[in-house]
């Protein structure tokens, strides 16, 4: 523990929300339609009609859910959100969902795990493990009282172990 650095991470977020107020223990994957809290939305002949609870800012879902010849959203509500085939709600049409660009959580022990603390941007870690691992020590110098990982005799720092670990992942 005291030569390696573990830190456990995301590489990166996903354009995905979590929509208007879905009961205790809905389903993640799921529909939200509460008539009575007005969680649902009207279609264009005014009838109530479930959202996901989950949707992203595009992706492929557009297409599935968007009907083209109402200018409306179909009505999801007999369709079976735990099958295969089906596809989460999106804002626009792409062939695929995109990366976000929000900050992601990263918790580290040992050397040189104070430079983890606080809320980073994504590029941010890169850098930081390459300080730390004293492996850009050309650009980025190396930690006060460490020997460069490429020394033979370094009992100081090892290279770093990276774990990293999806909170959320989406195909």
């Amino acid at each position: 523990r005291e030569d390696t650095l573990i830190i456990v991470t995301a590489d990166h977020g996903h354009a995905v929300t979590m929509s208007g107020y879905p009961e205790r223990g809905n389903p993640i994957l799921g529909f939200v339609k509460n008539i009575e809290r007005g969680n649902f939305v009207n279609n264009t002949e005014n009838q109530a009609q479930p959202y996901t609870t989950i949707g992203y800012a595009n992706g492929p879902g557009f297409d599935f859910h968007f009907d083209k010849n109402i200018g409306f959203w179909k009505d999801i509500e007999a369709e079976d959100y735990m099958s295969n085939d089906f596809v989460q709600m999106s804002t626009f049409y792409l062939d695929s969902e995109t990366h976000g660009g929000e900050d992601v959580s990263a918790y580290a022990i040992g050397p040189q795990a104070h430079l983890v603390t606080g809320v980073h941007e994504q590029s941010y870690l890169a850098h930081m493990v390459a300080y730390a691992a004293c492996v850009r020590k050309d650009t980025l110098s190396c930690p006060a009282g460490m020997i460069s990982s490429g020394a033979k005799n370094s009992l100081h720092l090892q290279l770093p172990i990276i774990v990293f670990g999806m909170v959320l992942a989406a195909s």
